[in-house]
C-alpha cells in the first residue's frame, strides 16, 4: 500500500458550509468565501465520506459496495485532489494524480474509458454577493425600454 492509499481526508466542517442534495449531485455553498461549488455523483461521494477516519481505499472500496462494481482508487484520489484545490478539505497536502500538462484525452487513455464515465467533477460557480447585484442597477423587474424604441 502506498502513502497515499494511507491518507485519511477530512472535508469542511458542515457548520463552514451550506450543502444541498440535488439529486445526483451535491451544491456546497463557502459562506466565508462566497464561492459556490456543484459536485457530481462520484465527488460528492468522495467528500460525504471524508471523516478524517477512512482511507483512500476505504472510500474506495466503500464506492464499489455503494455502486456495484469495482472503483479503482485513482478515482477517489483524483476527486480529493479536485476538492482540495477547490479548499473543501481540511489540511490536504495530496501528491498530484494527474499531471498539471496531462490531458483530458491523457487521463482517460490512462484510466480507461469505462472510467472516465464516472470521473469526479468538481464546478467552481461564481456567486455575486448582495452588494454587487445591488450596485448593478437590476432591481429584478422587467428592463427599463424608453418609449419609441
Amino acid at each position: 500500500m502506498n502513502s497515499a492509499s494511507k491518507t485519511m481526508p477530512k472535508s469542511l466542517r458542515p457548520d463552514q458550509l451550506v450543502v444541498e442534495n440535488l439529486g445526483a449531485e451535491l451544491m456546497i455553498y463557502d459562506q466565508a468565501r462566497n464561492q459556490a461549488f456543484c459536485l457530481n455523483q462520484t465527488a460528492a461521494f468522495v467528500w460525504q465520506h471524508c471523516d478524517g477516519k477512512s482511507t483512500i481505499k476505504d472510500i474506495a472500496t466503500k464506492m464499489a459496495e455503494t455502486l456495484e462494481k469495482p472503483v479503482d482508487e485513482s478515482i477517489v484520489t483524483f476527486a480529493l485532489q479536485n476538492l482540495s484545490k477547490d479548499g473543501l478539505l481540511e489540511n490536504s497536502n495530496l501528491t498530484p494524480f494527474v499531471p498539471a500538462l496531462m490531458s483530458r484525452r491523457d487521463l482517460i487513455q490512462k484510466i480507461g474509458v469505462r472510467a472516465a464515465i464516472a470521473l469526479p467533477l468538481v464546478t467552481a460557480l461564481a456567486v455575486a454577493t448582495p452588494r454587487a447585484h445591488a450596485s448593478s442597477g437590476n432591481t429584478g423587474g422587467p428592463p427599463y425600454h424608453k418609449k419609441g424604441w
